[in-house]
C-alpha cells in the first residue's frame, strides 16, 4: 500500500497485488487515527466475497466470485465499530463476460491495483447495534 495524506485531510491511497483490502484500510484508519470516513475506489479485486443482507432471517447470503473482476465502483465508509475502524463499503464489479455483479463487500485481495479516495470526518462515526434491523448502523448523533 501507498498513501498520502494532502493538506486538507484527504488521504490518497493505492493498493497493491494480493493486498487484502479490508486489513489493508482498517489498519490504515488505526494508524492514521481515522474514526470516521466516507471511501470511493475503482481498479481490480481478486475472489471477492459479496453478501445481500436478507432482512427477514436478519442474516447475509455469501457468495465468493473466484478470479479477477474490474472494480467499477466501491462506496463505503469507515465507522468505528467495538473500538476499531471499521471498513462498511458496496461494490459495483465486472468480469470477462461484461456482465455487472455486486452486494456487501465482506473482502477481497487486490487483483491488479485499487486506486481510493479516503475523506475524513471530522469526527468519529460510531456503528450501535439496532435490533430492529440486526446489525449495527450509524449513530451519527453519538
Amino acid at each position: 500500500m501507498i498513501a498520502r495524506r494532502q493538506d486538507d485531510g484527504l488521504l490518497i491511497v493505492s493498493l497493491e497485488r494480493g493486498d487484502d483490502l479490508r486489513g489493508e484500510i482498517e489498519a490504515l484508519a488505526l494508524r492514521e487515527g481515522i474514526g470516521g470516513a466516507e471511501i470511493n475506489a475503482i481498479g481490480a479485486i481478486e475472489t471477492p466475497e459479496l453478501g445481500y443482507y436478507d432482512l427477514p432471517t436478519k442474516t447475509y447470503l455469501r457468495r465468493t466470485f473466484d478470479g479477477i473482476y474490474e472494480l467499477l465502483a466501491l462506496q463505503g465508509n469507515l465507522t468505528m465499530r467495538d473500538g476499531k475502524p471499521f471498513l462498511h463499503a458496496h461494490v459495483a464489479l465486472g468480469g470477462r463476460d461484461f456482465l455487472a455483479l455486486g452486494g456487501h463487500l465482506f473482502d477481497a485481495k487486490i487483483g491488479v491495483v485499487v486506486e481510493m479516495f479516503i475523506r475524513p470526518t471530522q469526527s468519529p462515526l460510531l456503528r450501535i447495534p439496532c435490533d430492529d434491523i440486526g446489525l449495527a448502523r450509524w449513530e451519527p448523533n453519538r
